[in-house]
């Protein structure tokens, strides 16, 4: 029998992610930051992973610039809630 995307006989995956970082060394639970086999950076913070190409993390990041210049007050508000944030 041959094993397929890193399946093993037994029916359990093998983990290729590379752990970078993680807030907490060894606790499982604690947030982390690994890059997946295929390159992308992975986020884990209260067991909510989010994946994506580094070029969309830069993105995520400069949008989180641009709402804490000095944006006037309505401006800050729709880029809140375009970002998803309370306000």
């Amino acid at each position: 029998m041959s094993v397929h995307n890193n399946e093993q006989e037994n029916g359990a995956c093998t983990n290729t992610d590379i752990e970078i970082w993680r807030k907490v060394e060894g606790d499982y639970y604690s947030p982390s930051i690994h890059v997946t086999e295929a390159g992308r950076i992975g986020i884990d913070v209260g067991g909510h992973v989010l994946v994506a190409p580094i070029e969309n993390w830069h993105d995520a990041g400069s949008k989180i610039f641009t709402v804490n210049s000095e944006l006037s007050e309505w401006r800050r508000k729709v880029a809140y809630w375009l970002l998803g944030w309370k306000i």
